[in-house]
């Protein structure tokens, strides 16, 4: 069930979510926020209703984290049923793994443990971690030794108590063997296993420790066919050589990837340091075990090619259109979700290390489209679109907007194949936001002039008129046709005017001209600015209009 809870009541029980050592990580939270500002949609938050009205947060501590400081108050959350702290511990796990920062290793390893402790199986932990069962072992070894270390000193002390070596194997439900192993610390068995403890120095396996891991794959060899190395070798010197050897196996492994055949890869390995150190049938039986973890990796790595494909395809795509401005590569990632279709939610990472790998290349692209400059529209141009944005703030009564022309100047630089740059398409704005105004006190000055000398006489004394524009032989046509137009009803309110006893009311007349004027200059250049305009032409309205009433 999908619900909107408050901030407020959303519960962090710290200590029991899966990031036990890294928390929360401060970068990832700025990186939510900054796409929750720039109206990017996350998935809900998971939360546990306990019994206690309770919302404890199963997954999404850094969504939450940033709704906060991006001044949300609420989050959509998704509520799932579980039994206890255990359960809720495991779905946190599980939904962690699933997307989101991954986990560190040695957190893995710490919630492995811990689990264990409160009782969680072997395999419900595999399952749970998605690793190989000898990795689990190998992961738990420390709380079975220590296990393993306490129930020895349980049995020493039973033992000193009286107790037979058959009661302290019962009480203990161990093998009455392991306790006889146990107690004879003087046993030819303990004696090999201190001599083991010198096979490693500083790290690294010793030439002994090569051969006596050697000896005993070859001892346990049929065993070890059937089994992983993590459940037969149990002494932990020949534990840290198989360590040492997993760890630079994976690491050549890496290395070698993009090898023709696995054949290929272990007759190269074999023939170089540490591997060459085992016996041939020791060396044979490791890279035997080595073979899964190839496949995997080979597997990943196949996986990593097709993914990073499509990261360059969809970078590609964004960086290559005009009207794109690249900042840094964690921006442009954030884009990739934005305007393409790419998942990015748990490969952050991947992804950041994609777009450095590729830089070059991908500047390259970037770089193909040729940056706009100052002069890449007219004064010409730059007018069409004025008129254009005013044209359709009059059809939809609404004022004049210089973010719709900013607009429609990225759409004609666009149109020309340029790179719209902020700083170029903000000086563009600039310009043509002073030729919206030089071309509002034309129209302005043309329709006072209009106004004031509305007589066939002014008509023929245009050229007289001192103004501050230019008007063309077209506008003084257009004029003239206006007047001629007018003249048939002008005419005939001249005869009503001279049936009346009292002169008309001109200033009267002119102001409501005057209305209309301004009710359109308000719309497009803002009010403050059309009344100071409107108090000019009145004062020669007036002047006008006295001059009229005298010679009537």
């Amino acid at each position: 069930m999908i619900v909107e809870l408050e901030l407020k009541d959303l519960t962090i029980p710290q200590g029991l979510l899966p990031r036990v050592l890294t928390g929360t990580v401060e970068e990832r939270v700025e990186e939510y926020k900054e796409m929750l500002e720039q109206g990017v949609e996350f998935d809900p938050i998971t939360v546990w209703k306990r019994l206690d009205e309770q919302y404890w947060i199963v997954d999404g501590v850094h969504r939450t984290e940033a709704h906060k400081r991006a001044g949300r108050s609420t989050i959509k959350a998704k509520i799932v049923e579980l039994k206890d702290e255990l359960e809720y511990r495991i779905e946190a796990i599980r939904a962690n793994l699933k997307h989101g920062l991954p986990l560190q290793k040695e957190e893995k390893i710490l919630l492995t443990q811990t689990l264990y402790k409160l009782g969680v199986s072997i395999p419900e932990l595999k399952k749970l971690f998605g690793v190989a069962e000898r990795t689990l072992y190998y992961w738990l070894e420390p709380v079975k030794e220590k296990e393993k270390e306490e129930l020895r000193k349980k049995a020493l002390e039973l033992r000193e108590q009286g107790l037979t070596q058959e009661e302290v194997a019962e009480r203990l439900g161990v093998s009455q063997q392991t306790i006889s192993v146990w107690l004879n610390e003087n046993s030819s068995q303990y004696q090999k296993l201190q001599k083991l403890q010198n096979l490693v120095k500083d790290g690294t396996p010793t030439p002994e420790g090569f051969k006596a891991l050697s000896e005993f794959i070859e001892e346990h060899e049929e065993e070890l066919r059937e089994k992983s190395f993590n459940e037969v070798v149990k002494d932990q010197a020949l534990r840290d050589i198989l360590k040492y050897l997993n760890e630079a196996v994976k690491r050549d492994f890496k290395k070698l990837i993009d090898a023709p055949s696995y054949d290929k890869v272990i007759n190269y390995l074999s023939s170089i340091y540490p591997y060459k150190e085992l016996s041939l049938r020791a060396r044979k039986m490791f890279f035997n075990k080595a073979q899964t973890l190839w496949e995997s990796l080979k597997k990943e790595h196949e996986e990593r090619k097709q993914f990073e494909s499509l990261v360059l395809e969809k970078a590609k795509e964004v960086l290559s259109k005009p009207d794109y401005q690249f900042h840094s590569w964690r921006t442009l990632r954030v884009d990739l979700f934005r305007i393409t279709d790419l998942q990015i939610f748990g490969k952050e990472e991947l992804i950041d290390e994609i777009l450095r790998e590729h830089a070059d290349e991908l500047l390259a692209v970037y770089k193909q489209i040729k940056e706009a400059t100052e002069d890449s529209l007219t004064e010409e141009e730059l007018r069409e679109i004025i008129l254009a944005v005013a044209q359709k703030a009059e059809e939809i009564d609404v004022r004049f907007s210089l973010d719709e022309v900013e607009k429609r100047i990225i759409e004609a630089l666009v149109q020309k194949s340029l790179r719209a740059d902020y700083s170029v398409v903000n000086k563009l704005r600039k310009k043509a936001e002073e030729l919206a105004k030089q071309m509002i006190k034309e129209h302005s000055l043309i329709m006072t002039w209009w106004m004031l000398n509305y007589s066939q006489e002014a008509l023929k004394k245009i050229d007289e008129i001192d103004l501050d524009i230019e008007i063309s032989d077209e506008d003084i046509e257009e004029l003239k046709q206006m007047y001629e137009n007018m003249k048939a009803p002008q005419a005939e309110k001249k005869k009503e005017k001279k049936e009346k006893s009292l002169p008309p009311d001109i200033e009267d007349w002119y102001r409501k001209q005057l209305e209309l004027l301004l009710m359109d200059m308000g719309i497009k250049i803002g009010w403050v600015k059309a009344f100071e305009i409107a108090d000019e032409i009145y004062q020669k309205v007036r002047e006008y209009s006295q001059k009229a009433v005298r010679g009537w």
